[in-house]
């Protein structure tokens, strides 16, 4: 019948060789989840509260602010497993996905995927998580952060079957070891306690991610897009705006209860937002 007609991909971003290099069978401890919020409370009091901070609030900051207060509330799930020993973090820290636009009249439409972490979120208000997200932001997408740039450029020229002895021996060094390698552009807990990804702003209504081995990170949460659905109210059916957030969880250090916990937790806290999400 013949050979399949293939051709080999050469020029691509650097995010795939990660992917490559990360995931190699479907064997791991992932835990997915779903929980679905009621925004029409936020969405009430947001205008208010982003005109008196002067930035844009999006669901991303909210979910970042709510996670946070969760993960300091239980701070046994705030942490990462080294060898066979679970180690505990001092702060919660929270990755953000960054979208850094390729350059050349070529790339069109084309973007890599990059992050950055905001430390020390259970201390901030969701303003200030907003405020520090933005500008860490814009320093990836213009280049000025030298360690996500430095660390981009490795993926640039390393072979993709490099990669995966790259981002084990990485993170053994990095979380293993807890050594500075800030020389190969990564600096120190760069994946945080928690990853946060916005996959409504890209107009999908909900996706599961998988967990990455190389960040140690145990818990991360998608951000599905907003839509109306029938909701039960007082026991009445109403219109609601509904957001999805799809979770992904590591069994071995976080359980059913601690996600049950949090799930309702999320839940009383966008019901109230003035209480703590959009307080001072």
């Amino acid at each position: 019948m013949g050979k399949i007609r293939l051709t080999k991909v050469k020029d691509t971003a650097a995010f795939r060789k990660i992917a490559m290099g990360t995931w190699k069978t479907a064997k791991d401890p992932s835990v997915y989840g779903l929980v679905e919020i009621d925004m029409q409370p936020v969405l009430e009091k947001l205008p208010e509260y982003s005109k008196k901070n002067e930035i844009k609030i999006t669901p991303a900051h909210l979910v970042g602010k709510a996670v946070a207060y969760c993960m300091q509330k239980r701070p046994e799930i705030n942490g990462l497993i080294r060898g066979s020993r679970i180690y505990l973090r001092e702060e919660v820290s929270l990755f953000y996905q960054v979208a850094i636009p390729a350059k050349g009249p070529d790339r069109v439409g084309k973007a890599n995927l990059a992050g950055t972490v905001i430390h020390g979120a259970e201390k901030m208000t969701t303003a200030e998580i907003s405020k520090s997200l933005r500008e860490k932001s814009l320093a990836v997408r213009d280049g000025k952060d030298k360690e996500i740039a430095k660390s981009m450029d490795i993926f640039k020229w390393l072979p993709w079957w490099a990669s995966k002895y790259y981002l084990n021996i990485a993170s053994w060094l990095l979380y293993g070891l807890n050594l500075d390698l800030s020389f190969l552009g990564m600096p120190k807990d760069p994946f945080g306690s928690v990853m946060v990804t916005n996959v409504g702003g890209l107009g999908i209504d909900i996706a599961w991610a998988p967990l990455c081995p190389y960040t140690r990170v145990p818990l991360l949460l998608a951000v599905g897009a907003i839509s109306e659905k029938a909701w039960v109210v007082d026991g009445k059916i109403e219109v609601r705006p509904i957001m999805p957030i799809a979770v992904t969880f590591d069994h071995r250090l976080i359980d059913g209860i601690h996600a049950a916990q949090m799930a309702k937790d999320f839940k009383e806290l966008f019901a109230n937002p003035e209480s703590h999400l959009l307080a001072d």
